[in-house]
């Protein structure tokens, strides 16, 4: 505890003759243990010390008091406000503080409630500083009509050839998409600065005018990096990237924003090889969590997974801290790839940095071990997971449904409509799954009738595949028939899976009839169908059928089809090698 660490000087003692040298003393001590607070526990508790010592009416104690609590690294602009109530008189100085705390932080609009309230108290008045933190909060909450107000206040305090002030009105009205009115305040300014500039360029290429934007990077005399970087960032949000790579190649003294933001536009367009050349040339020591969040959110919008575990070895080496979304990237990358070793080692780091797992990210890692073969720490997971909307208890359901544990996804089910959380179509897929992999076609016409009776849900095509599909493993191929004809949707008779199904169950049965009436349907969704022929020529074969067999056999030779080899992948100490059907090497 802070009281704990306190110098003798704060301790209680008795009364000494001198004692405004002891006021005086204890006062600076108190103080100077401002620069160590880093929690407001322990900012309420120094504050208490100064209430009880007698010191909170001096003005220098509360004026440091309220800028600690306001606008320093570590402040609680809730406990300034306490603060500052307590000042019965407020001046300009206890104003300005708040103003800016507010503008800084997620309630801009309180900035301006505090300057009205300035204006309306006789012991303050706006100056130059305020002014600023005031057109800011306009800024962030887009409020340009109280923006023009605030311009006119400028005028009246004899302010509107402050430089400082008039930056803050061009960045004001350039936010608030006002360009026109940002032009004005520049070409009134004698003498503009670089940050007058910068402003300028910038509101012009948010706002889309990169061209202009252009015309005054020209007219520059002298451009900071903020400069260079604006105006690349501008050509990248424009989808100009030759003229940004351009632009990047005549650049001095590029730093990690530069390199990021080249990277970002590469990535933004799906450039892959573009973002990893400029991945690879980035000077090391300007990768940051950005750099390797980009890629890694580039290759995960590819499904590029062995590149999104290359990029976070990378990251581990580099000792950098990965986003949440980055996280989920990377386990879901283990999960398509079967690299529990990888997914294992996010797990401890999420662990070892005290990282809260929410609904996303724990269904992610309940994804990642279920898919790696380890239901059982799947299960563990999701138990522990103190947050599960109903992506969640879905994901949870349809594992236990790939494994083949139906009773535990029953039993999951039942506690995710204790827990009051609705079922959706895609826990009734999961149910219907359970049921098909087990072969309980009671129990999955029973889910397939809850679903619309019970909580008015439409059945889509998914839950029409793995109906029929389960009345296919049952050899109810009739009734799959009639399920699929039954239906007054046109896509549910345009699945290939449910079509497809009924053709494996039908060669399986050997039923000629019915299998040809699948595969007639297959062949019209879709002709280059190479499986199709396959399945429809062993059924002939198993029928005895010889000749209709080599029919369907050179008729997919005269099409240059064949049958796409399946193909897997597994780690092997910590690498992925995928593997395919009649090959005999990995790759």
């Amino acid at each position: 505890m802070l009281m704990s660490a306190l110098p003798p000087s704060l301790l209680p003692t008795k009364p000494t003759k001198n004692h405004n040298q002891f006021q005086s003393f204890s006062l600076k001590s108190c103080l100077s243990l401002l620069e160590i607070c880093k929690y407001t526990t322990e900012f309420a508790q120094l504050h208490a010390r100064l209430t009880k010592l007698g010191f909170i009416k001096n003005p220098l104690a509360l004026t440091r008091l309220l800028c600690y609590s306001s606008i320093s690294q570590y402040a609680d602009i809730n406990y300034a406000q306490s603060i500052f109530n307590f000042d019965k008189n407020p001046n300009t100085f206890a104003y300005n503080v708040m103003i800016r705390g507010y503008a800084q932080r997620e309630k801009p609009e309180n900035a301006l409630s505090f300057f009205y309230s300035m204006l309306c108290n006789a012991n303050s008045g706006p100056n130059k500083l305020t002014f600023p933190f005031v057109l800011k909060a306009c800024s962030q909450v887009r409020a340009i009509e109280e923006g023009k107000q605030v311009h006119g206040l400028v005028f009246k305090h004899g302010l509107s050839e402050d430089l400082f002030v008039q930056n803050s009105l061009i960045s004001m009205y350039s936010s608030c998409g006002s360009i026109d009115f940002a032009c004005q305040v520049f070409n009134k300014i004698d003498d503009p600065d670089v940050v007058s500039w910068n402003s300028m360029i910038s509101g012009l290429v948010d706002l889309g005018f990169v061209k202009e934007g252009k015309q005054m990077f020209d007219r520059m005399s002298k451009r900071s990096l903020v400069t260079w970087n604006c105006l690349i960032d501008g050509y990248v949000k424009a989808g100009l990237l030759m003229e940004a790579r351009e632009l990047f190649d005549q650049m001095v003294g590029k730093n990690s924003v530069t390199w990021n933001t080249m990277i970002g536009g590469y990535v933004s367009l799906g450039l892959m090889e573009d973002a990893k050349g400029f991945f690879d040339k980035m000077p090391w020591e300007m990768k940051d969590v950005i750099t390797f969040n980009l890629m890694i959110d580039g290759y995960a919008r590819e499904g590029r997974h062995k590149e999104i575990l290359e990029i976070f070895k990378e990251m581990r080496v580099a000792k950098m801290e990965p986003s949440r979304f980055s996280m989920v990237s990377v386990l879901t990358a283990c999960s398509y790839l079967g690299a529990l070793e990888q997914g294992e080692l996010m797990q401890a780091h999420i662990e070892k940095n005290g990282i809260d797992v929410d609904s996303v990210l724990g269904t992610a890692l309940v994804e990642m071990f279920a898919k790696c073969g380890n239901i059982e720490r799947a299960l563990s997971v999701f138990k522990s997971m103190e947050e599960r909307d109903a992506g969640a208890w879905n994901s949870m359901i349809h594992k236990l449904a790939a494994h083949g544990h139906g009773q535990e996804a029953f039993a999951i089910f039942s506690d995710m409509l204790r827990s009051n959380t609705l079922p959706d179509g895609i826990t009734f897929l999961g149910l219907l799954s359970v049921c098909r992999h087990l072969g309980l076609v009671d129990e999955g016409k029973r889910f397939f009738q809850l679903m619309s009776e019970e909580y008015g849900l439409v059945p889509k095509v998914e839950h029409y595949g793995c109906m029929v599909d389960l009345l296919c493993r049952a050899d109810l191929i009739e009734e799959a028939r009639d399920l699929i004809d039954s239906s007054q949707a046109s896509q549910m008779k345009s699945s290939v899976p449910m079509w497809g199904a009924l053709l494996g169950a039908s060669c399986r049965l050997k039923n000629v009839v019915m299998g040809e009436y699948a595969a007639k349907h297959l062949l019209q969704l879709d002709p280059f169908d190479g499986s199709c022929y396959t399945v429809l020529s062993n059924l002939y074969s198993a029928a005895g059928l010889y000749e209709k067999a080599i029919e369907v056999r050179n008729e997919m030779k005269k099409q240059g089809l064949e049958k796409i080899p399946g193909s897997s992948s597994m780690e092997i100490d910590g690498l992925v090698f995928d593997f395919w059907v009649g090959s005999c090497s990995l790759e």
